[in-house]
């Protein structure tokens, strides 16, 4: 029984883990075609550009540093063009940021703990008073036990044995919040 209830963990955290980063990229694939079709451009897409660093910062013809919004305008018109990389359009700006979210949250992203959940959310918009910090406390331990489980033999040591009925409702806590998230997200 102590097993399964182990094993019930590592694997309802792998599910809220591969939900959270499917949603957060569908939230921004559609809210990508949604600009592309219509040109009206949703948060996500607004806050995943302010969180997008920029990738130069070019000097003034001064001697000064440019701001980075002002860095990014040629000096004359035949200096820009669709393909340039030294002024990029908004739309290579925008698939550049969403190139770089994407292989983030593929590649990089390993769990829910805090910060996890923080690289993924705050860069399509959502804010801070949006997010419960019971819930996030709540996932942060779940997510840190998951972790003494899946990464510890159980011959290793002598392992506490996890109450199935207190697992249970713990995840079925965490889930609460992943549904509030998702409504949250829904607005993005």
């Amino acid at each position: 029984m102590y097993e399964r209830t182990r094993a019930f963990r590592v694997l309802a955290h792998a599910e809220f883990e591969a939900y959270i980063e499917d949603r957060c990229l569908d939230i921004l694939h559609q809210a990508h075609l949604e600009w592309k079709s219509t040109g009206a451009i949703r948060p996500c897409l607004l806050s995943l550009m302010a969180h997008h660093e920029a990738i130069a910062k070019p000097s003034s013809p001064t001697g000064g540093t440019v701001p980075k919004l002002l860095g990014s305008i040629p000096d004359e018109l035949s200096d820009l063009s669709d393909s340039s990389k030294k002024y990029p359009t908004l739309a290579s700006k925008i698939e550049i940021a969403k190139k770089h979210y994407s292989t983030y949250v593929r590649e990089k992203n390993h769990g829910i703990k805090e910060r996890n959940l923080l690289i993924l959310l705050l860069p399509l918009g959502v804010l801070k008073q949006e997010i419960d910090s019971a819930w996030l406390l709540a996932t942060e331990g779940w997510a840190t036990e998951r972790g003494k489980v899946a990464h510890t033999s159980a011959s290793a040591k002598m392992q506490v044995q996890i109450d199935p009925k207190a697992e249970f409702n713990t995840v079925l806590q965490v889930l609460a919040g992943f549904k509030k998230m998702d409504s949250i997200l829904n607005q993005k």
